[in-house]
């Protein structure tokens, strides 16, 4: 039976108590970027989970709401889990967060990754099992006529040919098979210790605890073995993830640095990114010919990086510019940099689509583009209110009539990661005004 997870939540960029962590488990939190230590306070300075010696520690991003009844913290838990599994299979990762997010596919760990990968593939398409195929006289099954024509003297009556005894065959599944047996134990292990986050219990899978009557290295060697004899590529797959899982149990014990397991990003900017372009529908790859460039007059042959909003919409005559800012603005807020950024944008865009000189080889697209009434900017910011999208304000550069504001809005935090990973729909796009 599944007991209560044993975990703790906490947001990142909040001071907590240094005192509350063991001193082993914060050396390695600062080795790797995960956190700050000021006198004796500790600050997390990264969003994902953290599992230290089977104790859970859940960051959520800045400026979250943590809600108070435990049904709905696990809930808020497993769809920030969901939304770094899919940002980590989606986004262009560097070697050392890729390692954060527990993608080290091969280097036998029984981590939280390689137990996700076997849970989907288990409950995609279940046990692995072997069939064992059987052929015999005495069988009820079909027919096996090659094997009856080989094997059995027929009668000949007139033009006929009849066969008074035939060989039957029949396919049936051994389930006490090791490797049968192995990938079972693997399950019920990564359901007992990891479950909880994907809403799995070993009860709602009807799975029954499991015993090996052979060691573990013992298993490896096995599995290891079965990888030259099968070609089925899902077998194979699960048999290297088993592998993976079953080493990592092995030498867990023996290696401290094995007793912290991460799924987490210093970089929930690029993910808050990702979640904001699905959910306001970015048309960047669509409108990104409409972006002006820069014309260097210069005798050097070096890249110029373009201009690159975050996300782009047009709606009916309406050019939006969205730009995610992964700010707590009760603590801190967009400068200079962001901001003229942001107008120069808008303006330049807006400019270039009115000009004579603007032409497309998508010529429905450039009237649509032609007619537009104006461009408008916007901040994304995260929010824990409970207002999906809400309006909250606007920035501009004083004595100056060039740039229109930029508008500010708060965006939901859980709402926008529920409907990033595709568990709930909302039409952010017409909340803007």
């Amino acid at each position: 039976m599944n007991q209560r997870p044993n975990y703790t939540t906490v947001i990142e960029y909040v001071d907590y108590p240094r005192n509350e962590y063991p001193t082993e488990l914060i050396t390695q939190l600062v080795n790797k970027g995960i956190c700050k230590i000021s006198k004796n306070k500790i600050k997390f300075i990264a969003t994902g989970v953290l599992i230290y010696r089977n104790k859970f520690i859940i960051i959520f991003p800045k400026a979250y709401n943590i809600p108070t009844y435990e049904g709905n913290i696990l809930e808020h838990i497993q769809v920030l889990f969901q939304v770094l599994l899919k940002y980590s299979a989606m986004a262009n990762l560097s070697p050392e967060e890729m390692d954060l997010l527990g993608r080290k596919d091969g280097q036998q760990d029984e981590n939280l990754y390689t137990a996700y990968r076997l849970l989907q593939d288990f409950t995609d398409n279940g046990f692995l099992m072997k069939e064992i195929k059987e052929k015999s006289l005495s069988l009820s099954g079909k027919t096996d006529w090659p094997a009856t024509i080989n094997k059995m003297q027929p009668i000949f009556s007139g033009r006929s040919v009849i066969y008074t005894e035939s060989i039957s065959r029949k396919s049936t599944i051994d389930r006490q098979n090791r490797l049968y047996l192995l990938h079972k134990y693997c399950i019920y292990k990564s359901v007992e210790r990891y479950g909880w986050l994907f809403g799995l219990t070993v009860e709602n899978i009807n799975l029954e605890e499991v015993e090996l009557d052979f060691d573990i290295p013992y298993g490896v060697n096995f599995l290891t073995s079965e990888i030259n004899s099968t070609f089925v590529e899902r077998e194979l797959n699960v048999i290297k993830m088993m592998i993976d899982f079953l080493a990592g149990i092995e030498i867990e014990s023996d290696n401290s640095d094995k007793n912290l397991e991460t799924l987490i990003t210093p970089y929930f900017q690029n993910v808050w990114e990702y979640i904001c372009s699905y959910n306001f529908k970015n048309q960047y790859n669509n409108l990104k010919s409409i972006i002006p460039k820069l014309n260097w007059e210069i005798e050097s042959n070096a890249p110029v990086q373009n201009q690159r909003p975050d996300i782009m919409v047009m709606k009916e005559k309406q050019l939006y510019i969205l730009d995610a800012k992964y700010y707590n603005i009760e603590s801190n807020l967009p400068g200079w940099p962001d901001v003229v950024k942001q107008l120069f944008y808008a303006f330049t865009i807006f400019k270039n689509i009115k000009s004579e000189n603007f032409k497309l080889t998508n010529k429905r697209l450039e009237s649509k583009l032609k007619n537009l009434e104006g461009v408008e900017n916007i901040f994304l910011f995260p929010s824990g209110d409970i207002d999906p999208v809400k309006y909250i304000g606007r920035v501009n550069i004083e004595n100056n009539s060039d740039f229109d504001d930029i508008k500010a809005y708060k965006v939901n935090t859980f709402l926008s990661m529920k409907c990033f990973i595709e568990k709930e729909k909302f039409n952010f796009i017409n909340r803007l005004s």
